[in-house]
Order: C-alpha cells, then structure tokens, then sequence
C-alpha cells in the first residue's frame, strides 16, 4: 500500500496551515501514522496516495483536474476518483472546511458503509470510492455568544468552534481581558471573527435607567470604546442597551422609540470616525413587540441582534415549544422589519447559561481563558447532568430549531448573523451534541433533519451527556 500524503499548495497562509494539521489528526485515527505532507510542486508526488488540497490559485493539479466553478465564500468540493482525492474551496476557509466535511461527509459513509455485518471497516484498508460533492453555508455568520470569564480555554474553545465550521464569536465582559489581542490573533488565525461586547448603558436592572435622558451618554460610550477596544484587532462591537424587561414603556416614555433614539446618536459617533464598523445592536424582543414601528428609524449600518423572540430556539428551555407558531410569525416580522436587505441578526439560546444565582461583576480585567486541568475536569463532571437534560429535548425538538433557522436563512438570503448562547458549558473540552447539530442545521439548513442528527451523532469529536 502506498504511502498517503496530503500535498497542499505553492502558498501556506495560518488557514491552510490549519487545513493540513486538521486532516493530518483525521488521517491519523485510520492510518496510525502521520500522513506525509508534500507541496505540489515536489517531484515524486505520484509515488504516493494522495490528498490534494487548495484553491485553483495556489494548488496546480486542482486547477489542472477541478470541473468547479465556485462562487461563494467559504464554498468547497471534494471528489475522489481513482483512489485519489482533491479538496477544493473557493477561499482558504473554503479548503479548511472542505477538509472537515471530507471527514463528515465522506470517510465516515466509508467507514460506515451500512452492508457489512461488522458494522465498521477502516476505510482506507482498500482503494477509496469514488464520491464528488460541493457545499456552502446556509447562514454567512455562524457562531456562538457567550461571557468572556466563563471561557476557560480559549484556544480549547476557538478550535472546536473550527470543527463546528463556525466563524464568529461574541465575547461579552465587564472588562477588557488582559490577553485579548493573543485571543483575537488565535481567532484570525482559525477563520473566526471575534466581536467584543460590552455595554451601551445597559445594567442587570434596566429599570433604573433614566429613559428620558439617555442620549447624555453617548460620548462617554464612544470615549471607552477609543479608550478600552479601538485597537484591538477585533472585528466588530456588541452591545446590549436597556431593553431586558417586558415594560414597553417607562415612566410614559416608549422603550422602543427612546432606545432608536439613543441608538442612532451613539453610533453617529462611531460611525464618523469608524465608518465601517459592524456595530451589533442586542435587544431584547421583549420589551418592544408591541412596539415594532419605532425600530424601522435605527441606523441601517447598525445590525439589530434580537434575543428573547419567544420559544425555544429562543427560549433558554429547549422544551419550551408550546407557542412555537407565534414565535415563527415574529420571527418573520422583524426579519424584515427594516426591510429585506436590512443589517439582521439574532442569538439563539437553549444550551448551558450563567448561574445568575452566584454571578458577580468583575471589578478589574481578567487573563482570560485559562486555567488548570483540574477546575475543567470538576466543572465538566458539574455540568455533564445539565447537559443531559438540555440533549433530552433537543434529541425532542430539534426540528423545531432547524426550521426556525431555515426560516431565517431563507428570509435573508446572505447577510445574516446566528449565533447561539453557549456558556460555562464547558466547550472548549466537549462538543455537546446539541451544539454540534445546532451548527450543522447553521450550515445546511435546507437538509433533512433525520440526516444531520444521524450525520452529527457518528462524529468522533461530538460527545453525548
């Protein structure tokens, strides 16, 4: 049998660096040995099985044999033919997602080939099947939400964010980390966009908020935005504002129009000095859905990220599904609340949250992301029956999600932000199963349900409660 060999292409950036090491650790659970990697330009490379990997740009014998024309960012084929195997994306994500889905996609039908009793075959003890297939994802921003000082291990996290195929990670904290740019670079080098949040006159109690002079704050936001995040290489801002309560209105004064109102003259600011910012508004539906209209005035540079839109997948619950159908006719409401091409965006919840019982602000900055072996080995065994109770009902509801998702994705067709809540659910150590379908419906939204809960539950890397 010949030696297998991944060979990449003339030109390695941190992305398809991060394509070979990834199909390297694949190739190694079914050859026990590392795979050679070699350049297309090597000589000899036809004495070995091979793997071809790359863009039509930077990989000759891709260029040479692809049938693709791809046209979407992130897009990717695989074929295989004659035992040998080209994975092709339009841009490096495209080659590192490609490589993934190799795997998703096509070893594990072979490694599963459901006509032999012994119910698993390795593979690559015989020539490979030939197989072609191509792929994009349904929602361009994909992701998860979460509070900085629960991630433990940021470089953990950030890379089984890259199995997931996900590309953007909200981080919300009470300070800025004292390792955030080490974090933001690690992210660029995975394909993930990182978006710092922090708040815009936002407290746990919103309440005490004076809604009648909000606007007075606006340059002391913007000032700590210079002062705290403007360099840090990050690629965009979150932030909630006071909208977490049900009130529509407050001492008389609509919740809705005075936070438009506020909105607008805070992000004037940004924008004159920062016109192409992606600034991510967080509201909470609930405190403006009788209310919508006044909404339609906020800056259409500003992507509205809703939250709190009903049942599960918006509900923290994932069995909380009784009103599902007026979640659905909200949800189509506000996706075009500004119109169809508007700035759209929401965030998903029904994983793992905060303790709120035992939360504290923190009153200076964090090292975030780190921490010992044995505080995640106790935190995974505390929240392991958690996570039973939430994979119970997505293992129930889990159409449910992909049809919400589905909706969305078909309602925006492009700009589009998703991402999921998911905090102090440790992981940076463990994929959930509910996380790794979830990502998988954000990818392909339009496939069967019963495929991707199979699909996702044969996956090595994915665990179960």
């Amino acid at each position: 049998m010949k030696k297998l060999a991944i060979v990449y292409g003339e030109k390695q950036t941190a992305l398809q660096k991060k394509a070979i090491a990834t199909l390297s650790e694949i190739l190694l659970d079914y050859t026990y040995e590392y795979p050679y990697c070699l350049s297309c330009g090597d000589d000899g490379v036809e004495n070995y099985r091979c793997i071809y990997i790359g863009t039509k740009e930077n990989n000759a014998y891709i260029r040479a044999h692809s049938s693709y024309t791809l046209t979407h960012e992130e897009e990717y084929a695989f074929w295989v033919e004659n035992d040998t195997a080209c994975i092709e994306g339009f841009d490096d994500a495209g080659v590192l997602y490609g490589c993934l889905d190799f795997y998703n996609k096509y070893l594990l039908k072979e490694e599963y080939p459901h006509d032999d009793e012994r119910y698993r075959i390795n593979c690559f003890d015989k020539p490979l099947k030939d197989f072609a297939y191509t792929s994009y994802p349904s929602v361009a921003n994909r992701g998860i939400w979460t509070w900085g000082h629960v991630i433990y291990d940021f470089r953990g996290f950030i890379d089984n964010m890259v199995k997931l195929k996900m590309n953007t990670l909200i981080v919300w904290n009470d300070r800025v980390p004292v390792n955030a740019e080490d974090m933001v670079a690690y992210a660029h080098s995975c394909g993930v966009k990182v978006i710092w949040g922090f708040p815009w006159l936002w407290d746990t109690d919103c309440k005490k908020i004076d809604f009648a002079h909000m606007g007075e704050y606006s340059e002391e936001i913007f000032a700590y935005y210079e002062r705290e995040y403007a360099s840090l290489a990050g690629d965009g801002i979150y932030f909630q504002t006071a909208t977490e309560f049900e009130e529509q209105e407050i001492g008389g004064i609509s919740v809705a129009k005075a936070v438009t109102d506020f909105v607008n003259k805070t992000a004037a600011l940004f924008y004159e000095k920062y016109p192409t910012l992606e600034i991510q508004f967080g509201l909470h539906a609930t405190s403006v859905k009788t209310r919508l209209d006044a909404l339609r005035a906020v800056d259409p540079r500003v992507r509205i990220v809703w939250e709190n839109c009903g049942d599960f997948p918006f509900s923290y619950l994932p069995s909380e599904v009784d009103h599902f159908e007026g979640t659905t006719a909200f949800v189509q409401d506000i996706a075009v609340l500004r119109g169809e091409g508007d700035r759209f965006g929401v965030v998903t919840k029904g994983f793992t949250k905060l303790d709120w019982s035992a939360f504290a602000h923190a009153e200076q900055p964090v090292h975030l992301g780190v921490s010992s072996e044995s505080m995640k080995k106790n935190r995974i065994t505390r929240k392991r029956k958690i996570w039973r109770y939430i994979q119970a009902y997505w293992l129930t509801n889990a159409d449910k999600a992909l049809a919400m998702i589905k909706e969305m994705a078909n309602a925006k067709q492009g700009d589009l932000v998703i991402t999921g809540l998911v905090e102090d659910g440790m992981f940076e150590e463990n994929i959930m199963y509910p996380v790794a379908l979830y990502s998988e419906m954000l990818w392909d939204a339009d496939a069967p349900i019963q495929q991707l809960m199979s699909e996702v539950a044969l996956r090595d890397y994915v665990t179960f409660a």
